[in-house]
């Protein structure tokens, strides 16, 4: 079952896959529009974490990940996707190479490209958070990439640790189980346990951001709990 927090967002994007389903023929600058104008009427943020590039571009793998895991129309509109959704596609095959420990052949599928690995891990990510799959998968891909020795692939594990730490206790705040800094310290360390790589944890203001521009938690709520 979706969490409260996402009920709203999955909504909005079935919703756009309702708007997709009466035009097949659509183009994926056209879904990319609905998107986007559909996350600014319902006051959606865009999942990001530092970098704010592509931040419609990222969010087609939440659109692609509620009409594949969410709907299940993958198998009846498969032109569909592979024409709109390639990208993604792409991303999803990597992710079960990478859950299936094989990482280095996911790397190549991506053609060794960073930037495609962060986003097979959101992909991941996304499944999870929104209850379409167990978190404990992202964990896995996250040990798997880590142990590799290739610096680019290791360090986009430990980048993505550490985004993934930040979100979750932004995530915390925003449902209120996270109400005063000890709560937060002791679920940063359960967090990084869970993950069980090493990586530099969090700062304060990457969690504020996060809180602030996904959850649109209020400065001072955040200042209240990081600061207290």
């Amino acid at each position: 079952m979706v969490k409260e927090l996402y009920k709203e967002r999955v909504k909005v994007l079935t919703d756009i896959w309702g708007k997709i389903l009466e035009n097949t023929n659509v183009t994926r600058e056209q879904v990319l529009k609905i998107l986007e104008k559909s996350y600014e009427e319902k006051h959606i943020k865009p999942i990001r974490g530092f970098k704010a590039d592509e931040l419609y571009e990222k969010e087609l793998i939440s659109l692609y990940v509620v009409g594949k895991d969410g709907l299940g129309l993958l198998n009846e509109y498969r032109e569909l996707f592979d024409r709109v959704f390639p990208s993604e596609i792409k991303f999803d095959n990597a992710a079960q190479l990478v859950i299936e420990n094989k990482p280095l052949e996911a790397y190549e599928m991506l053609d060794k490209d960073k930037s495609s690995l962060a986003k097979t891990l959101r992909l991941i990510f996304i499944e999870g958070i929104f209850s379409f799959k167990p978190e404990q998968a992202l964990y896995d891909a996250l040990r798997i990439l880590s142990s590799v020795n290739v610096d680019e692939i290791q360090h986009t594990a430990i980048s993505f640790a550490r985004f993934y730490t930040a979100f979750k206790i932004a995530e915390g705040i925003a449902t209120r189980s996270i109400r005063d800094k000890l709560s937060l310290e002791a679920q940063k360390r359960a967090i990084a346990i869970n993950i069980g790589i090493k990586y530099p944890l969090p700062k304060p203001e990457y969690i504020a951001m996060i809180a602030e521009k996904v959850f649109t938690v209020s400065p001072k709520t955040i200042k209240k709990i990081i600061g207290s």
